[in-house]
């Protein structure tokens, strides 16, 4: 396999640049999500289970990284976690597969944890519209906790068909196989 192209997000665009992405994110979603639920309900929200909040906004990031793992659990044996701690008390967790992944297999993965936990967050709020500020507040969140994902399905989403996947302290390769002439 030869390396098509080398991925690392964070030297690409930078820390600051994400994280700037990140509050873009999170504020468009946020005001796009309200606007269009408050639409459909008048109801008068409440903050009753306030603390339930504040244990999903804990809760989420470790969800998000969890079905991750679910995505790739039948490779678990090859997956590596560890805990990075960012910005001097954040912490990161950040799995590691040790093995080439096929580039559909790696989109599945990225993309699992937007696609289960938006539908989730989006049916909860449609559910129970007493909570739609807080429903649309954890959209907006775990959108901006997505963005990461979506810039690498971006890229791996052009890259060609047959690629392999593979993390190295690097950042990520794309790799191809040979041609033969």
């Amino acid at each position: 396999m030869h390396c098509w192209k080398i991925l690392n997000l964070e030297h690409h665009y930078g820390t600051t640049r994400i994280s700037i992405l990140a509050v873009i994110v999170f504020l468009t979603t946020f005001s796009v999500s309200y606007v269009t639920l408050n639409l459909f309900h008048e109801e008068q929200f409440t903050d009753h289970l306030f603390w339930l909040f504040i244990i999903a906004v804990l809760a989420l990031y470790p969800i998000h990284k969890c079905l991750h793992f679910l995505a790739l659990f039948d490779l678990r044996q090859h997956l590596k976690l560890r805990v990075r701690v960012q910005f001097y008390f954040i912490p990161v967790l950040h799995m590691r597969i040790r093995e080439p992944l096929s580039k559909n297999r790696y989109i599945l993965a990225l993309l699992t944890p937007f696609f289960v936990l938006n539908t989730i967050i989006v049916l909860g709020t449609l559910l129970l519209p007493a909570y739609t500020h807080y429903g649309t507040l954890l959209l907006a969140y775990h959108c901006s906790l997505c963005l990461i994902d979506i810039l690498y399905v971006k890229y791996l989403y052009n890259s060609p068909k047959n690629a392999q996947i593979e993390e190295t302290p690097k950042g990520y390769e794309i790799l191809v196989p040979p041609t033969i002439n």
